[in-house]
């Protein structure tokens, strides 16, 4: 059953990673930042507020936070769907008090700029070539300092020549770790939206996989196409249908892509809430 939706979108504030926690701190903290975020409001109902801020959770005017939404560059097929990154901040825009770039980053895995959020979105369909040693020393560095790859396979289930050569890099970046499947009740399926099955262009696979250390999900698998339920032509038109559940196969997929983010930002959840002092307590994103 469909859930009203969230809060609509916000001004901007621009944070790098080196100020993230930092940042969300001088701003009212967590509590004034996720509390509003899940707050629910009816979606064109937003008082007038002073340009740049919203209100906080004691009424005082709190900057939101602006967030990149990179995207892996390779040798290989990298953007099956392009500007799907750009399609889920819309989203993201739309549903939360949170503020994703309007242009994401397109990066190396080499680059510098890999750490300045602790997201990355990798897309691939067929084959992935070798990334090289030092590449994946990066991706490596990644994750150990609190980072979250998300893996979207565009083949949806037809191909498991990405799905083989992700866990082969996966096994190489994370030692001694495969992919596994997410458990139904782990906190990715409830920090915003609650959602039951995982979903995208596709259903052929009833769950996502990933790596899971320390309770904390470093790498994520998504076999059903999640940037294919999203893509749109130039027009504003979807480019694909989603099948076997059209519309509302659709709707699941793009509350998947918020909870995806929602995670990515903030790493630590109580079941069904954001519980905001274990956020700030544990959140272990690092600017070293």
């Amino acid at each position: 059953m469909a859930r009203p939706p969230r809060p609509r979108r916000s001004a901007l504030a621009s944070l790098r990673r080196r100020a993230f926690l930092q940042g969300l701190a001088a701003s009212g903290g967590l509590g004034a930042l996720i509390a509003p975020l899940l707050r629910s409001r009816p979606a064109r109902a937003a008082p007038p507020r002073p340009a740049g801020t919203w209100p906080g959770a004691e009424g005082q005017a709190v900057s939101p936070l602006e967030i990149d939404l990179p995207q892996l560059q390779y040798a290989g097929n990298w953007q099956p769907r392009p500007h799907v990154m750009r399609e889920l901040g819309l989203e993201l825009r739309l549903r939360t008090r949170l503020e994703p770039t309007r242009e994401p980053s397109i990066v190396s895995a080499e680059a510098p700029e890999l750490f300045d959020t602790p997201f990355l979105y990798v897309a691939g369909q067929g084959a992935m070539p070798d990334l090289g040693a030092a590449a994946e020393a990066k991706l490596r560095r990644f994750v150990d300092l609190g980072g979250l790859i998300v893996f979207d396979d565009a083949d949806g289930g037809r191909d498991y020549r990405f799905r083989d050569d992700v866990a082969a890099l996966v096994s190489r970046i994370v030692p001694n770790a495969k992919l596994e499947p997410v458990p139904a009740e782990h906190v990715l399926y409830r920090s915003f939206y609650l959602i039951d099955a995982p979903a995208g262009r596709t259903r052929s696979s009833e769950f996502n996989t990933g790596v899971i250390e320390e309770g904390r999900l470093k790498v994520l698998y998504l076999p059903n196409d999640l940037g294919g339920a999203l893509a749109r032509d130039e027009g504003g038109q979807f480019i694909h249908g989603c099948s076997p559940g059209g519309a509302v196969q659709r709707e699941w997929a793009r509350r998947l892509g918020v909870n995806i983010l929602l995670y990515a930002t903030c790493t630590d959840y109580k079941s069904d809430r954001a519980h905001v002092e274990t956020l700030l307590r544990r959140r272990r994103w690092r600017s070293e």
